[in-house]
């Protein structure tokens, strides 16, 4: 009774197969394209290196980090060091502190470094609403 509604192994029909066949395609294709993926946890190379190599490269200088203005005190943190308004950085003195930078003053002039260097800004006034 239930003979007619199994077929033979060897007469599947076309569609069959060939679904089977395209699965077994696309699932190895995605393997092989997953095999080129990097671990995005993974720790960068540097942080992974054994410790007795050393690093070629000096680390470079993070200048002016911040500025500290309020009522009572004016200061700038440079290369992780806070200096006072009218302080010393090496052989340059800290003669003025705003909100976008500061001026330094050494034997070859005045020097300003600014927080955001690449960034220019101006005031405009605002439209009055509708």
């Amino acid at each position: 009774m239930v003979d007619h509604l199994v077929m033979p192994v060897g007469r599947r029909p076309f569609r069959q197969t060939f679904a089977a066949g395209l699965a077994a395609m696309l699932l190895l294709a995605a393997s092989a394209w997953a095999e080129g993926l990097s671990d995005p946890t993974r720790p960068p190379a540097a942080v992974m290196a054994p410790a007795d190599v050393s690093v070629a490269e000096p680390p470079k200088s993070a200048g002016l980090q911040s500025v500290i203005i309020s009522k009572s005190r004016s200061a700038a943190i440079i290369d992780g060091q806070t200096i006072e308004l009218g302080g010393k950085y090496g052989d340059v003195k800290l003669i003025e502190v705003s909100d976008t930078g500061v001026i330094l003053q050494g034997a070859r002039g005045k020097r300003i470094m600014k927080l955001f260097p690449d960034v220019s800004m101006s005031k405009k006034k605002a439209k009055a609403g509708p």
